[in-house]
């Protein structure tokens, strides 16, 4: 009976950490536009040119933080 309530919790805790990489992956793709953003098991990777001189300039991708919560 254990077993199967870790199994169940397992299952829930897996949606909801796709379902949470989904929301910050859309959110990043709202702020970057052309770069590609690449999502992998539980990491979300952004990808493109450009992006270093952008992170300089712009205040709100250098505190990208926010996402971890």
């Amino acid at each position: 009976m254990m077993a199967g309530l870790e199994a169940r919790a397992a299952r829930l805790a897996a949606g909801r950490q796709r379902e949470r990489i989904r929301q910050i992956a859309g959110e990043l793709r709202a702020m970057f536009g052309q770069a590609a953003v690449v999502t992998e098991d539980a990491r979300v990777m952004v990808r493109g040119q450009g992006l270093i001189r952008r992170w300089l300039v712009d205040p709100n991708l250098r505190f990208l933080n926010r996402f971890t919560r």
